[in-house]
Parts: structure tokens; sequence; C-alpha cells
């Protein structure tokens, strides 16, 4: 019998039950805000089955001399294949060479390693490395890495790299905590820039120092800045030093794109999907995915428990969380939609069948978070596949 449980707590305390209970961490959220309403996408934070990356040199680093060794890690490499091609400015080969993934058996992670020999070259060559690995069946790549150098010099490129926040995250106006890594900065020093990613009206203006004991040197950087914008605003964040030279051609500067507090507002429908759904292909995201409202092709999940968490407040923010069950091997995407009629909010969760695939019948565990957004007023109602909450 489905046990349908409505308790009203305040989120602020849903991370301490969590820890306590040892819950796994909620998955990394990102968003995008359309004319019809929300759509939440929630980020793989998993390893794939196949990857490579370069762990050695770092990215953007100086390389002394013309010979050097590049080294990484991988997984799921055919015969543990890997082909290292280095090319200077205009795409000019440089080197080409194989190594093998070293594992303990076939498919499993692993480090490789080769050593690059560039031959004869200037002062500061700027180089790519490029790293893959490629399928035996049609030749197409499965993994790839890269990484930029400066090869024959002691000085690292100029760059500018963003790591938070991640693009489409919602973020606060208070405090929004820029955080990246920079290099060859003069006087180690960056601006980060927020402006309104429609009108192109700066908010906030900020300097930021690189963390490095050397002049010039590379490492992190963090801010925090705070500005006044509407929840729902896109945001674009430049982070940028200025150029030392003409002739500089390295990443000067990196740019992201965020939402100020996507669920500080109450929405019509919203609809949360997988980073790896491939609606999220369409060149009108917002388009296409209004139309699932209408998709009569899926195969509802079955749900066991379902817990509503409310701040208190005339206008609370709501997120359910859902203990739903279904297929544990299954190519269908999982979508969870939900529409607003009133102060009632019906919720779907579901597999997307409109393209029928192959899927085990077992039932295994598959928790779900959906956040409804901040509602109008504290008297609402929450149904899950046709099921009343409470």
């Amino acid at each position: 019998m489905k046990h349908i449980l409505l308790t009203l707590l305040l989120l602020a305390l849903t991370a301490v039950v969590s820890a306590q209970s040892g819950a796994a961490p909620e998955p990394r959220l990102s968003y995008i805000v359309c004319d019809w309403g929300l759509i939440t996408i929630e980020e793989s934070t998993g390893q794939p089955s196949s990857y490579i990356h370069i762990t050695f040199p770092t990215d953007y680093s100086a390389v002394e001399g013309s010979t050097f060794t590049l080294s990484g890690t991988g997984a799921g490499l055919f015969e543990g294949n890997v082909i290292v091609e280095v090319v200077a400015e205009g795409d000019v080969p440089l080197f080409n060479g194989t190594t093998v993934l070293q594992t303990q058996e076939p498919g499993s992670a692993g480090d490789w390693s080769i050593d690059v020999d560039l031959g004869t070259l200037e002062q500061a060559t700027r180089v790519v490395a490029r790293v893959y690995s490629t399928s035996p069946e049609d030749g197409s790549t499965v993994a790839y890495d890269s990484l930029r150098l400066n090869a024959n010099s002691s000085f690292g490129l100029p760059y500018v790299k963003l790591t938070n926040p991640t693009v489409g995250a919602g973020v606060s106006t208070n405090l929004l905590l820029v955080e990246g890594m920079a290099g060859a900065a003069f006087e180690n020093n960056i601006v980060v820039e927020v402006k309104d990613a429609q009108t192109g009206e700066t908010l906030a203006s900020t300097p930021a120092t690189i963390q490095t004991d050397e002049l010039g040197g590379s490492g992190p950087f963090s801010v925090e800045v705070s500005f006044d914008a509407e929840p729902g605003t896109g945001i674009t964040i430049t982070a940028s030093q200025p150029s030392v030279a003409v002739t500089d051609t390295g990443d000067m500067a990196d740019y992201g794109y965020a939402i100020v507090n996507p669920l500080g507002r109450t929405y019509e429908r919203l609809l949360m999907v997988r980073s790896d759904d491939p609606i999220l292909g369409a060149k009108d995201v917002c388009a296409i995915t209004r139309s699932e409202f209408e998709n009569a092709h899926i195969q509802p999940l079955i749900i066991n428990n379902v817990t509503v968490l409310a701040t208190r407040s005339m206008m609370p923010l709501v997120q359910v969380s859902i203990d739903a069950a279904g297929s544990s091997n299954c190519p269908s995407p999982l979508r969870t939609r939900t529409v607003r009629t009133d102060d009632t909010y019906a919720i779907e969760t579901y597999l997307d069948i409109t393209q029928p695939a192959a899927c085990t019948t077992d039932l295994s565990p598959i928790p779900l978070q959906v956040s409804l957004g901040t509602l109008p007023n504290p008297d609402f109602k929450v149904t899950v596949n046709g099921e009343v909450a409470g």
C-alpha cells in the first residue's frame, strides 16, 4: 500500500538530517528559466564508464625545453589504447604517439604515461596536447582531454578559468562566491564583473587576487560579490585580466552564467530532467520542453513515500522528497513534471517511452528531490502520480 507522508519542516534542517542519517549528498542542480516555467537539471556527478584525463603537467603551465612527460588516468578504453597529439598554433603537428593504460583488468581504471619530444622549438612556443581513445567499431572518439602549454619556457601562459558558480546554477545576490584559477596576471590581480544577461547592465565589479607566492604565478582566486537583482534573473559572470603584451594569446578571460534565486519565484509549470536527457540537445530547449507537458507516452514510477518540506512563512519555499521505484537498467529518460492549478501542484514522475526501449523488470529505489519554488501562500496541496500527499 502506498504511503504518503506530509511533513512541514524547515528546509534548513534537511542538511542536518541527511548528515545524521548518512544519506548521500544532494545532486548538483542547474536551471533554465523559460516563459512557461522552470527546467531543473540534475547534473551527473559520477565518473563515466569511459574517460581519459591528463593529470600532468597542469593546464596553461610552462615546459622547460622541448621534452617532457605527459601522464594521466583513464578507464573503459579499448585495449587500453591512448593516442597523444601535440600541435603548435595553427594546428601544426609537433608530436604523435601512442601509449597504453596500465590496469589490473580490462576496462578498469588505471594510469598512462608517455615521453613527448617536440624537437627544435622557438622560445615560448604555445602548444596544445590532445589525448584521446577511439572505438574499434567505427573509429569514433570515446574519451578525450586536452591542455595548453608554454613549451621551451619558464613562464606559464596567461589565463583565467572560472570554477564556481557552475553554468546555470542558482545563486544568491548576497555574497555570491566566485572562484577559479588564473595565472601570469599583472601583479597577480584580476577583475570579476557581474552583469544582467538580458540588459547587459553591470551589477557589480570587484578585484580579486590570485593566491600564489610567485609574481605572475598560477593559483586559485576567490571573491564574494553582492548585487541587486530579482529572482529568476540571468546573470553573466566575467573574470578577466588585462593584457600585459599585444602578442598575448592566452585565455585572458572566462565567462559564466547563473540564475538569481531561481526557486524564489512561483512557477505554473516545472520540469526536472537529468543532464544526459536528449531533450536538452534541442536547438530551442524551452520550446521542446513545453510540449513535454502534453506527452502521453509515459510509464509512471511506483511511489512508495513522499515527504513535503516547506519553510514556515506566508510564502513557503517547498521541496518534495519522493521515494520512487523503477527499472534498475533503462535507457528511457527519467523526467518529473509539475503543473500548478490554483494552489494544487500535480507532480508526475515517469519514464518517457516515446521511443520504446528494453528495460529490466525489477523495481529498484529511485530517490527524487523536486523543488516547487516559492509558493504564493502556505495553503497548498501536492499530488504525486495521482496520490494526494497528506
